[in-house]
C-alpha cells in the first residue's frame, strides 16, 4: 500500500466524524438576526381568491403581517385558535406528543425569510443535546405554536416591508373588512338598497363587541345611507363616540350601537 494510500485510510473516519459535527452544529445553531414578536391573530379569507390567509400582528396591534396558506392547514390553525381538541391525534397532535416523548420542548416558531414567494420558517426545539432548529412550512409551524402556545417571532426587516398599517383607515380601527355591494350580489342576499358588505370581523375589536357579524349588509351610521366602502370611512370619521349603526341580516334589519375606537 502506497503511503498516500495509507494515509487516506487514517484520516478519512476522522473527517468523516468531523464532518458530523459540523452538520450537527449548522443545525442546532438558532436562525440569527433581529426577530418582532406577533400573535397569531386570525385566519381571514381573500376577498379576491377565497384562500385562506393567516395575520400576524404585532404587540401594539398596528401592523400586521398576511401569509397565505392551504384549505387543510387553516382548519387545523383556526381549530387550534379555538381551543377544539380532536378524540384522536391529529398531525400536529401527533408531532407535539413526539417531541414531548423525546424528552423536547418546543422554545419559539420564526418566520425567517421569504424566497420566490415561498415564506420560510423555522421550529426552535430545546433537547438533550442542546437548542436544534427544524425546517417548516410556517402553516405548520404556527399550528404546533399555538397548540403548544409557544411564542412567534418573524424576522424584523421582513415584517417591516411585507406587514400592513392597521392604522391606515377607520374601518380597519374598528375592527372590518368589507367590499363593495353590487346588484347581482345584493339580490343573492335578499337585499334591496343600497349599503357595503362586511367580510370579516376581527375579534376584539370595536366591532365586533357591538355585535357585527360577517355578512352584514350596513345600510346606515347616524342615519347617513352608505354605499360604498369610502361612504363608509368618511361616515366613521364625523362620528364621535358611539354610533348608532343600521344593518341587514338574514332577511331583517337590525339597529346596534358600536363602541368607539379606544385611543391609542
Amino acid at each position: 500500500m502506497s503511503g498516500l494510500a495509507r494515509l487516506s485510510e487514517l484520516l478519512l473516519p476522522g473527517m468523516v466524524s468531523w464532518l458530523f459535527v459540523l452538520m450537527w452544529l449548522l443545525t442546532a445553531i438558532p436562525a440569527w438576526g433581529d426577530f418582532q414578536r406577533v400573535k397569531v391573530q386570525a385566519v381571514v379569507r381573500d376577498p379576491r381568491t377565497a384562500q385562506p390567509v393567516v395575520l400576524l400582528t404585532d404587540p401594539s396591534g398596528r401592523r400586521t403581517m398576511p401569509i397565505w396558506i392551504g384549505e387543510a392547514e387553516a382548519m387545523a390553525l383556526e381549530a387550534a385558535m379555538g381551543g377544539h381538541v380532536s378524540k384522536r391525534p391529529l398531525t400536529h397532535d401527533l408531532l407535539a406528543s413526539v417531541i414531548n416523548r423525546l424528552e423536547a420542548s418546543l422554545e419559539e416558531v420564526r418566520v425567517t425569510e421569504l424566497k420566490e414567494e415561498i415564506y420560510y420558517a423555522l421550529i426552535l426545539l430545546k433537547g438533550p443535546k442542546g437548542l436544534i432548529q427544524v425546517d417548516a412550512r410556517p402553516s405548520d409551524a404556527l399550528v404546533l405554536a399555538v397548540k403548544t402556545m409557544k411564542p412567534v417571532s418573524v424576522e424584523r426587516s421582513l415584517f417591516e416591508t411585507k406587514s400592513l398599517s392597521m392604522t391606515g383607515s377607520l374601518i380597519e380601527l374598528y375592527g372590518l373588512e368589507v367590499q363593495e355591494l353590487d346588484q347581482q350580489l345584493s339580490l343573492a342576499l335578499g337585499h334591496k338598497g343600497k349599503g357595503v358588505l362586511v367580510a370579516h370581523v376581527f375579534s376584539e375589536t370595536p366591532a365586533q363587541r357591538g355585535g357585527i357579524q360577517p355578512g352584514d349588509i350596513l345600510e346606515k351610521i347616524e342615519g347617513r345611507i352608505l354605499e360604498s366602502p369610502e361612504e363608509l370611512e368618511e361616515a366613521l370619521q364625523s362620528s364621535q363616540g358611539k354610533m348608532r349603526l343600521e344593518l341587514f341580516r338574514k332577511g331583517k334589519r337590525l339597529e346596534l350601537v358600536i363602541p368607539p375606537v379606544p385611543k391609542r
